[in-house]
C-alpha cells in the first residue's frame, strides 16, 4: 500500500510538473518578439485634374506610441521620445527610428500614436509636389509648410482592411503610415493655383504656401490637416 501511495504521489508531481512546464512554454511564446519596421508617407494620387501631384517632405516627430490588444499574452504599449526627429515622406525605405521588436500575436488592435514637434509658428510638417498651370502651361514647384503641433492617433489595418493584425516570430512586417496631402487640399480650386502667387526659391519660381504666402489656401488646408485622415496600413 505504502508502495502504491508513492508511486500516486510521483504520478501527480510528474503531471503537475509537466503541466506547469507546458504553461510556461504556451506563455514565453508570447514574449518571443518579432521585427517590425514602419515608413512614413504621403498620398501621392494626382489631383486637380492631374495637375496637382504630392511628391515628397517631412515632419518633425517629438514621439511614437504603440499600444497593441493582444488575444492572448496580454497587451503591448510602449512609447519613444524623440527631440525633433526629422522623418521623411518616403515609401521606398523604413525610419530606422522606428525599426522595433514587437511580442508576436493575433492583435486586434494596434493604434499607433505620434505627436509633432515645435513651438506655435513652427513648421512641423513641410509638403511638397508640383503643379501645372492651367493657363500658362509652365509647371511650378509647390512648398507647403504648416504649423500643425499636434497628437495624430490612428488605428492600423491590413491591406484588406481587417483591424486584426499577426505577428509572427521569424517573419517581418513592414507598416505605412500615409498622410493625406490630396484630403487636405480638397478645398483648394485650380483657380486658386492657377492665380497663386509665386516666391523664388533656389532659384525657382515656387507655389510656397504658408501663414505668410498665399494665406487663403493655408487657411483652407490648416483645418483639414487636423482631421487626421493618416492610415497605418501593415503588409
Amino acid at each position: 500500500m505504502a508502495m502504491f501511495r508513492s508511486y500516486i504521489k510521483f504520478i501527480l508531481i510528474f503531471v503537475i510538473g509537466v503541466s506547469f512546464s507546458c504553461k510556461k512554454k504556451k506563455d514565453d511564446q508570447w514574449k518571443i518578439p518579432t521585427s517590425v519596421r514602419f515608413k512614413m508617407d504621403i498620398n501621392r494620387t494626382p489631383c486637380l485634374g492631374g495637375n496637382l501631384v504630392f511628391t515628397g517632405g517631412n515632419l518633425v516627430l517629438e514621439y511614437f506610441t504603440f499600444d497593441g490588444k493582444r488575444d492572448q499574452g496580454g497587451d503591448v504599449y510602449f512609447t519613444k521620445n524623440y527631440e525633433a526627429l526629422n522623418v521623411p515622406f518616403d515609401g521606398n525605405n523604413t525610419v530606422s527610428e522606428w525599426n522595433f521588436d514587437i511580442p508576436q500575436g493575433s492583435y486586434n488592435q494596434i493604434k499607433i500614436s505620434y505627436r509633432t514637434y515645435g513651438k506655435p509658428g513652427d513648421k512641423q510638417i513641410v509638403v511638397l509636389g508640383t503643379y501645372k498651370n492651367t493657363v500658362s502651361n509652365i509647371t511650378y514647384p509647390v512648398r507647403f509648410e504648416i504649423d500643425a503641433n499636434g497628437v495624430y492617433n490612428v488605428i492600423a489595418k491590413t491591406s484588406a482592411g481587417s483591424t486584426q493584425i499577426v505577428l509572427e516570430k521569424n517573419v517581418e512586417a513592414v507598416a505605412t503610415m500615409r498622410m493625406d496631402p490630396v484630403y487636405w487640399f480638397e478645398e483648394v480650386t485650380t483657380a486658386m493655383m492657377d492665380g497663386a502667387d509665386l516666391t523664388v526659391i533656389d532659384g525657382q519660381q515656387t507655389i510656397l504656401i504658408n501663414k505668410s504666402t498665399n494665406p487663403t489656401f493655408h487657411s483652407a488646408i490648416k483645418g483639414r490637416v487636423y482631421h487626421d485622415v493618416t492610415e497605418v496600413i501593415f503588409n
